[in-house]
């Protein structure tokens, strides 16, 4: 059972994000109720900014600095260029 199951579209996520905002703002639940449905809505968006923010800061994979053979700092290899391109080290 190593495969991959997609148990919803994409269209019933965005309808879902609707009527949990629905609830939120026009609801005649009472105003703790309404408020902690906004609250995790809230919590939820940015946990996902934050997520987006750390993934997009990390490292890409296989791209760990390593000190050169001789001893020396990354800072002291020497640069490849290739073709009149950026340089790389």
């Amino acid at each position: 059972m190593g495969e991959e199951l997609v148990l919803a579209s994409k269209w019933d996520v965005g309808l879902d994000v609707v009527r949990f905002l629905w609830v939120g703002f026009f609801s005649s639940l009472p105003a703790w109720a309404r408020y902690t449905v906004l609250a995790l809505f809230g919590a939820t968006l940015l946990y996902g900014f934050v997520s987006w923010l750390r993934n997009r800061s990390a490292a890409a994979p296989g791209a760990e600095e390593t000190a050169p053979e001789d001893g020396g700092t990354a800072a002291e290899a020497p640069e490849t260029v290739h073709d009149g391109e950026t340089s790389v080290r």
